[in-house]
């Protein structure tokens, strides 16, 4: 069931169809937009907690849906397995 929302939620019917276009005059636009934002002191101690509590309460990998192995973290707050 799980993997027909997942179809269901990425099906090409959903994008508009000038998709393709917008995401390349995004990338001609402004090439800063991709760099990365630096991380402070405070927010990798932010971070690193909400990783532990995510470990702490065995979380699952939104990627591979399984308990988080060798975890990570975003820089946004989202965790996922490094092997994905």
């Amino acid at each position: 069931m799980l993997t027909r929302l997942r179809q269901l939620a990425l099906h090409p019917g959903l994008l508009p169809p000038n998709y393709l276009e917008q995401l390349r005059s995004t990338e001609d636009d402004d090439e800063s937009t991709h760099m990365a934002l630096p991380i402070t002191p405070n927010r990798r101690r932010d971070l690193q907690s909400l990783l532990a509590q995510f470990i702490e309460d065995n979380e699952e990998c939104p990627v591979c849906i399984s308990v988080l192995t060798d975890p990570r973290i975003t820089a946004c707050g989202h965790p996922f397995c490094l092997a994905w």
